[in-house]
């Protein structure tokens, strides 16, 4: 089973304690890879899942990842994220591929948000029923006295949509959705005019960083947009659109921390340092090697990362140079030189 994941634990314990029976057929959103029940197998589940590095757990592990979901199962779960519009959809999303007497089971960990998620699937879907299992809450209802007006005006609650405040298009459940992350806009001060050819932006999110460059920096010829999260590399794709008549852009659903190809001119990244709760300072670290072996010899890395991460050993040992150019409002820009 996947290390902390609390909520896949507990998503089986209905089940097993024969609250719901068995199915031959089984739809999982947001699905996680782990030890499952002998009275269920893989080829049971079709999986859908937009956060790379998850979705490559499940193929490695030879779970079901039908592109298109065209068809009613008897059992849909769910292990949502804490943001609650995403959340909101996910329960919509269930409960419209679920057949007329099957089940939605939901797992959430108590402090990500479970009694909120209790309460909205409550208000889709009232006949519901609940246990609580390992500080989290499993939840399961039917489509019995289902609020069909309120499923309309949920199920497009994270569509991508024009944030007014930042200019972006953006949408809820991805990184900093509805403001500009102070990090990013921290390095893009710190971003020379001058940049060329072939460059790269690695975990884009929607786009902020690439679309800065792209519109200061006259002598670009392509950039490669990677994006673990396939959410937020749809808005990325729209926010950039523009640039896409003189630039060639890519867009890659994409683990950074597996490597990339390249060779780039530069390469510029506010990578991440959390996934779930977990702080976890070796995908920055990653994303800094990546970054490394892509770039051409003489190649720039343009990196912002919060002040206590120790990222510059990892620079060190991959770069013949670096500088610290600003270390101020709890972060630090660096330039590496290839």
């Amino acid at each position: 089973m996947t290390n902390g994941n609390a909520a896949y634990a507990a998503l089986w314990h209905p089940f097993l304690t024969g609250a719901i029976a068995w199915s031959d057929s089984y739809l999982f959103l947001r699905a996680r890879s782990g030890a499952i029940p002998s009275e269920i197998k893989a080829e049971q589940l079709d999986c859908q899942q937009s956060f790379k590095p998850y979705a490559d757990e499940l193929e490695r592990a030879a779970w079901l990842l039908p592109e298109k979901i065209e068809k009613a199962y008897p059992i849909v779960m769910v292990l949502p994220p804490p943001q609650r519009d995403e959340a909101r959809v996910l329960f919509v999303r269930a409960l419209q591929h679920v057949s007329e007497d099957g089940f939605v089971v939901v797992s959430m960990e108590n402090n990500e948000g479970a009694k909120s998620g209790e309460k909205d699937l409550r208000e889709l879907a009232p006949n519901l029923q609940s246990v609580s299992k390992n500080k989290c809450r499993i939840f399961w209802s039917n489509k019995k006295d289902l609020n069909k007006n309120l499923m309309q005006s949920w199920a497009m609650l994270d569509a991508p949509r024009m944030i007014d405040t930042t200019g972006f298009i953006s949408r809820p459940g991805i990184f900093a959705w509805n403001r500009i992350d102070d990090a990013s806009q921290l390095l893009t001060e710190y971003l020379p005019k001058e940049l060329s050819g072939h460059g790269a932006d690695l975990g884009a999110g929607f786009g902020f960083l690439a679309h800065t460059v792209l519109t200061q920096c006259e002598n670009i010829k392509s950039i490669d947009v990677f994006e673990a999260e396939a959410r937020a590399l749809e808005c990325a794709q729209l926010n950039l659109a523009r640039f896409e008549k003189n630039i060639q852009i890519n867009y890659h659903w994409h683990d950074v921390a597996e490597g990339i190809e390249g060779p780039y001119d530069f390469v510029i990244s506010n990578p991440p340092f959390h996934q779930g709760h977990e702080e976890l300072q070796t995908l920055g670290q990653a994303f800094i090697e990546s970054a490394a072996k892509a770039l051409k010899s003489g190649g720039r890395f343009y990196m912002v990362a919060n002040r206590h991460l120790p990222y510059e050993t990892t620079l060190k040992n991959h770069f013949s140079k670096f500088n610290v150019l600003a270390a101020k409002n709890g972060f630090k820009v660096f330039e590496a030189t290839k």
